[in-house]
């Protein structure tokens, strides 16, 4: 195997002219090469060089950056899933992944990229240098429904390149390059669990090519994938700490800051069994205070049977320190910190050598992905979902009762956590299917072109189980006794118009004391499903256009026509938002794109006075889109080498992206989380609406790119170095997303009128019930940062070799700006409910491999440096920090986390074209948690940290002929 893990960008051109050449079969144990010369030295005639970053072919080296993530790394590594490798690259936030779901609904176990923490939606997927079929409503691809069996190498340009490749490549473009040419089957079987016994995983691969004849060449590669997902929070001891933000009642007169981030925090108004909040007479106001409230702080146990809370301290609106509830806290239970996925694909592609000029290709695949995720159990703290409790209840105990008539008690709040009816579920299914068929040719020696049709389809299917139905429980909660037997209300009142003969009466005194019928009647299932369907028709055409003394200009032209069109259906329920969770989404909308681009290298001088070489480029692309209009995108760039082997390059570029589908047709989606009311401080669980707008613009982004590399070609130490660097600005205005409801709420707070308008506030109490968090055109969105690579390669004699590689990526802005001002993410750690997610000030990943004869053992390491918890908090090591504002926190420091990885491949040859390799891999060796913190999921940020703990792989690799 390679030892070479990573390419730098200055190798990226100098791996890709490997492409024009037949690809020999993956040898998993092959000793790896010197490194190579620039493309335009391991080129020669008119072999194209496939570079993503331009779509000029020869031996021009284009002057933005591209990685190239080898199979070797996949490989030395035992990752089975190329979305899961690429996601460890610095430049990447798992943003989607079966970690990172929790109680999400939609494509369940998704891995799908977000290159730079722009947001997945800005990042542009291709399969053989054309776009792969959109996986989600929002365009978006999921990588597991690539054949990782078959990718080559993965190239990734880490700067815009729309003008060369289309709409969404704001923040780059990912590449994933097949193996066209295999000969022979190879075959693959891995085996994985975590020491915990959970995260267990199978893995199978077979893939196989045959030349057929004088000009055929068949490949066919089927996988299969299931992962068995993991437990609840309670499953790990750094989550079963209960960690959450609790809001402090009298921040700033006892000493303490307005919310703390500390274990041990239990739910102080809602209880399984159910808790009185507060007490009301028969106009309908509050009886007392808190304090004095008769019937408040009375709850059931499991059989109903009322007694006295156990009430901790600092008790607020949702939490409070200690107390009872320890691990059944319904705010990170019952839902799980990885959701299981099982994933199939299946692909086949044939070369047809027509004349010697003449090429027909056909592209074939076949994918599917399920995944199941647990919701959340229903929380209601104020009676907004179950309705206050009447004195004449049916299953009101006789205790509370009695004290309700001796206290002029009418109706009470009775806070709920049902863990007796269950979480919702969702099973999910999404199967794409894609056939591409193209015609390539030859013109003259110089000149080239090509002609493609591809049609994909993807078919989206979610299953939702024990939804709670909000209407059928408020009436069910409302009963009465008719004759000794419990009845709805709705059924014994006066009126005939409201009735209901399908309610049935529900108890919700203690755990799991009603009817199978009333939680049949509460409880009910949904369903959505999507159809999308893309047509995209293209054709290019390049060549050398003149020749100069320095070589060839080149010239590359072409256009695109692209339809997308989605359609889907739900249940009744789902579309009026009616279900608890997990509420399914009907879309129905379509688009077309015409685009047409021309490409131009230019040559400027080779070996002059001025130095080795000047290469200059530019790039032009029209793109008209039939829902916003016709946009222009363009790049230009430069190449320099002063000396031979260093290389300095710049790349300008305008890049856009058009609103989606999802975007600007799709509905709202309801929910339910819990916030912090910047108006008073208090914790509230609003009903929050996400969704589309049709009033969304493109958004537009200016793109710099500016670095270096150092490629020496010399021998000894020096030439065995490969070093880049390379800065990059990104500036989105218009930039299309949600902003998060906490960040909607604290923005209105600031003064942000239009950001007022999308909150709903009860208009007696004044607290927020809830926040249309909708797409909107915020007004800017910028990154800046570096990008690092090295790489070193040590001979070590009869002791085998030492193969070094280190990627960075340092971040000095990740910024979001609003009418309120600017928001820099770079550093945030954390992520808090409601709120967009941020990235680490950088991400260092290294990988030490040593390679003797047939056995290679590799360490590769990840670091997390330390940052913060949220942006919108100060903490103690601030100097801004003053415990009378609402924004101190206790706490909002994230520590360091350093991963490290250990794996071990032994490959036994049997004659030349038999090879088996035996593998294994021990991953987070060193079993580090992750650091304790509130998350979505559960105790930590899971887009960074990594959950499982230690866990093993073990596996096999066969290669048969070739």
């Amino acid at each position: 195997m390679a030892a070479v893990l990573m390419a730098s960008p200055a190798q990226a051109e100098d791996q890709a002219a490997q492409q024009a050449q037949p690809a020999q079969p993956v040898q998993p144990a092959q000793a790896a090469a010197e490194p190579q010369p620039a493309a335009e030295d391991a080129a020669s005639g008119n072999d194209p060089i496939i570079v993503t970053g331009s779509r000029i072919s020869g031996g021009f080296t284009a002057p933005t950056p591209v990685t190239v993530l080898s199979n070797d790394r996949v490989q030395a590594l035992a990752i089975t899933n190329v979305g899961d490798a690429l996601s460890q690259l610095p430049s990447f936030r798992a943003t989607s992944s079966p970690a990172t779901q929790a109680t999400l609904g939609g494509n369940i176990g998704a891995r799908i990229l977000d290159l730079r923490g722009l947001g997945s939606v800005r990042t542009l997927v291709l399969v053989d240098g054309r776009r792969f079929v959109p996986s989600t409503s929002q365009g978006t691809v999921d990588i597991n429904l690539i054949p990782s069996a078959l990718v080559e190498q993965t190239q990734v340009v880490t700067g815009g390149a729309s003008a060369a490749y289309g709409s969404d490549a704001v923040a780059g473009v990912v590449n994933f390059i097949l193996d066209r040419d295999l000969t022979g089957l190879k075959a693959e079987a891995v085996y994985g669990i975590s020491e915990q016994g959970d995260d267990e995983s199978v893995f199978a691969s077979l893939a196989g090519g045959a030349r057929i004849g004088s000009g055929l060449h068949v490949t066919v590669a089927g996988e299969y994938e299931k992962s068995y997902g993991m437990g609840d929070c309670y499953t790990r001891d750094w989550c079963a700490t209960q960690t959450l933000i609790l809001q402090n009642p009298a921040f700033g007169t006892n000493g303490l800051p307005a919310n703390l981030i500390v274990p041990g925090v239990n739910t102080a108004t809602v209880a399984p069994g159910g808790l009185i909040n507060r007490s009301y007479n028969a106009a309908g106001q509050a009886i007392g205070t808190n304090a004095t409230d008769p019937l408040r702080g009375t709850t059931f146990t499991a059989d109903g049977t009322p007694r006295d809370f156990d009430y901790g301290t600092l008790v607020g609106p949702l939490f409070m320190l200690g107390g009872e509830g320890n691990g059944r806290n319904s705010f990170i239970s019952p839902f799980r910190l990885k959701v299981p996925v099982e994933r199939y694909s299946i692909y086949g592609n044939a070369t047809l050598d027509i004349t010697p000029g003449l090429r027909a290709k056909l592209d074939v695949s076949y994918g599917r992905v399920q995944g199941e995720v647990v919701g959340n159990v229903l929380r209601d703290f104020n009676g907004s979902l179950l309705g206050q409790i009447k004195a004449d209840n049916a299953f009101l105990p006789d205790d509370v009762a009695a004290a309700m008539a001796d206290n002029g008690v009418a109706s009470f709040i009775l806070g709920k956590a049902d863990f007796d009816l269950g979480p919702a579920r969702a099973k999910s299914s999404t199967e794409t299917y894609r056939v591409v068929a193209a015609l390539e040719g030859d013109i003259s020696s110089s000149w080239s072109w090509d002609l493609s049709y591809q049609y994909g389809r993807t078919n989206f299917r979610q299953d939702t189980y024990n939804s709670i139905i909000l209407a059928n429980l408020r009436k069910a909660t409302d009963s009465v006794l008719v004759g000794g037997n419990a009845v709805c209300r709705v059924n014994a009142d006066a009126s005939t118009t409201n009735d209901d003969p399908n309610c049935v009466a529900y108890n919700p005194f203690g755990e799991g004391q009603f009817s199978a019928g009333a939680a049949g009647y509460i409880a009910g299932d949904g369903f959505q499903t999507t159809r999308y369907d893309q047509h995209v028709v293209a054709a290019n055409l390049q060549g050398d256009l003149i020749n100069l003394p320095a070589g060839p200009v080149k010239l590359a032209i072409g256009g695109e026509y692209r339809s997308d069109k989605i359609v889907g259906e739900t249940d009744a329920i789902s579309a009026q938002n009616q279900f608890w969770s997990l509420n399914g989404t009907a879309l129905a909308g379509s688009v077309n794109v015409k685009e047409a681009y021309a490409e131009l290298a230019v040559p400027v001088f080779r070996d002059s006075a001025l130095g080795y070489a000047l290469d200059l480029n530019g790039a032009i692309r029209r793109t008209d889109y039939s829902t916003s209009g016709a946009v222009t995108t363009w790049k230009a760039g430069a190449v320099y080498e002063p000396f031979d082997g260093v290389r300095l390059r710049i790349t300008r570029s305008r890049d856009i992206r058009a609103p989606n589908l999802a975007e600007l047709v799709g509905p709202l989606v309801k929910s339910a989380i819990g916030l912090t009311d910047p108006r008073n401080g208090e914790q509230a669980n609003p009903t929050i609406y996400t969704g589309s707008n049709p009033n969304l613009r493109p958004e537009k982004a200016d793109s710099w790119t500016i670095g270096a590399a150092i490629t020496p070609r010399s021998g000894g130490a020096v030439g065995r170095m490969r070093l880049s660097v390379d800065y990059y600005a990104i500036e989105v205005s218009d930039a299309i997303g949600v902003l998060g409801a906490q960040t909607l709420a604290n923005r209105c707070q600031e003064g942000v009128s239009e950001f007022c308008d999308l909150i709903t506030r009860d208009s007696v109490t004044g607290s927020i019930l809830e926040i249309r968090d909708v797409m909107v055109n915020s007004n800017e969105l910028r990154t800046s940062g570096f990008d690092i690579e090295y790489q070193y390669r040590q001979p070590l004699g009869g002791a085998g070799r030492l193969d070094l590689s280190l990627l960075a990526n340092f971040v000095n802005t990740l910024t979001l700006v609003d009418p309120a001002g600017e928001t820099n993410r770079a550093g945030q750690n954390g992520v808090r409910t409601g709120t967009v997610p941020g990235v680490p000030d950088y991400v260092l990943d290294g990988m030490l491999s040593w390679t003797l004869d047939d056995l290679k053992l590799t360490a590769q390491g990840r670091y997390i440096p330390e940052g913060i918890f949220w942006t919108n908090f100060v903490g103690p090591d601030s100097t801004w920090y003053d415990v009378t504002s609402l924004q101190s926190v206790s706490n909002n420091h994230v520590p360091d986390r350093f991963y490290l990885n250990l794996s071990a491949q032994y490959t036994l040859r049997l004659g030349d074209d038999r090879e088996f390799q035996l593998f294994g891999a021990i991953n987070n060796a060193l079993d580090k948690d992750p650091p304790i913190m509130p998350g979505a999921g559960g105790g930590t940020n899971q887009i960074l940290y990594d959950p499982v703990g230690r866990s093993f792989k073990i596996g096999i690799r066969a290669r048969l002929g070739g």
